[in-house]
């Protein structure tokens, strides 16, 4: 998403490849043939939650209601960075008198949602069970531009949810769910069903469907001493999993074109440790495994394979994390040190594209004042680096969206070593 303001160069791409168009041609009258891009949001929410309980001795039954509506107002445009009326404009300001605007939509999302939970707590094991419904109804009204006006929704009025926890005692717990949801629509003019052409919505309005998920989840839990260890698994199915792709070159701007995936199924680990090794010194450690991948090819309305992604890796979703830090902290002198692992991440849907693995690391040092009283009391100082080993690596991908296949200037590059020192108050 762009930054409220962005100066850009006239005829160069922003971050989601929107080109300003020459300074010839459409800042006529300026002084400077650089302009600003902005995207400016405005949001009015309003709406009412109620919930009820009713305890009775082990059992806790409780109903609720949610309804909000809520207005979003979304622009694309640009302005001069000087003109006769303002010879230097602020960025830092809001702007006025925009020289173009390419789109001004109003995006208006109505929610309903109900939920009915039960929990009965026997001790040793709790249950808790229950069931949500919702409704979520999206307008789109385009003021200015070629992008959709129109109307979508997504509805389901039973979805489940069970879980249980049994405490072994000792410290040790064994815990399960079982959860079903459904991701309503999103109303705006850069990500979801409106975020296209009006001839694409139409094609696709009447056979889009919400995205929907069932999760198992369980694991094991204990707290002992110094000691917590936590170990859990999980195993999701996603169904209309919802994929854009990009649409030509990102100098260009084309909308994307937003298209079914079918299903999606995910499954992985995470296991965590803490120990404090004495009153002062506490090790952490952590690792997660999750492997994600389409099992559906993209198809056409008339069945004809788009795109055979069934089987590639879901796009940004890395196999591997792994995460580890020494922290000492005396109540005077305190510091850390920490790592952090990814493994690559793919930036197509075909997996012909990716980023390579990466480890960044960070520390800081510090001291603390106690026992002096008054305003001192408490007072610290701090010095930190971040990219400890000034690290060159991509961080964010899919800034302009994800293609089938090849490279399409996607991605940003990570921030380079930093140093802060801060001053604070209070442990």
């Amino acid at each position: 998403m762009d930054h409220p303001y962005s100066p850009t160069p006239a005829g160069a791409p922003g971050p989601d490849g929107t080109a300003l168009a020459a300074s010839a041609t459409s800042t006529a009258g300026l002084a400077s043939p650089l302009g600003y891009r902005t995207t400016e949001y405005g949001i009015d929410r309003a709406g009412n939650q109620t919930r009820a309980v009713l305890n009775t001795g082990a059992n806790r039954l409780e109903v609720g209601l949610w309804y909000e509506s809520n207005t979003f107002q979304q622009a694309r445009r640009f302005y001069g960075m000087n003109d006769g009326a303002n010879p230097i404009r602020d960025a830092r300001q809001f702007q006025s008198n925009p020289y173009r605007t390419q789109w001004d939509g109003k995006y208006d999302t109505e929610t309903m949602q109900y939920h009915v939970a039960d929990t009965l707590d026997l001790g040793d094991l709790t249950l808790n069970g229950g069931w949500k419904g919702m409704r979520v109804v999206n307008r789109a009204n385009l003021r200015t531009g070629t992008l959709v006006a129109g109307e979508i929704s997504a509805r389901d009025w039973f979805l489940p949810q069970v879980s249980a926890l049994f405490r072994l005692g000792g410290g040790a717990e064994l815990f399960a769910s079982y959860t079903e949801n459904m991701r309503a629509f999103v109303s705006s003019a850069t990500t979801g069903p409106f975020a296209t052409t009006q001839n694409g919505f139409d094609a696709i309005r009447g056979t889009l469907k919400p995205e929907t998920s069932k999760t198992v989840e369980g694991g094991a839990r204990i707290r002992s001493g110094g000691l917590q260890l936590s170990a859990v698994g999980y195993y999701v199915d996603f169904a209309n999993r919802l994929l854009g792709f990009a649409n030509g070159a990102g100098i260009i701007g084309n909308p994307p074109t937003l298209n079914n995936a079918g299903n999606v199924h995910s499954y992985g680990a995470e296991l965590a440790a803490t120990f404090r090794v004495a009153q002062p010194l506490t090790l952490f450690a952590s690792y997660s495994y999750n492997k994600a991948t389409y099992q559906d090819d993209v198809r056409n309305a008339a069945g004809v394979v788009l795109q055979a992604i069934a089987g590639k890796t879901v796009v940004d979703t890395p196999e591997h994390m792994v995460k580890g830090e020494i922290a000492y902290d005396d109540s005077r002198f305190f510091a850390r040190i920490g790592g952090d692992y990814m493994s690559r991440r793919y930036f197509t849907y075909l997996n012909d594209q990716s980023v390579g693995a990466r480890l960044l690391a960070d520390a800081s040092i510090g001291y603390r004042l106690t026992g002096v009283g008054g305003i001192l009391e408490g007072m610290a100082i701090e010095g930190s680096v971040t990219n400890l080993t000034d690290k060159a690596y991509i961080a964010t991908i899919g800034s302009n969206g994800y293609t089938a296949s090849g490279d399409n200037q996607t991605l940003l590059a990570g921030a380079p070593r930093q140093f802060f020192v801060t001053l604070r108050r209070g442990f």
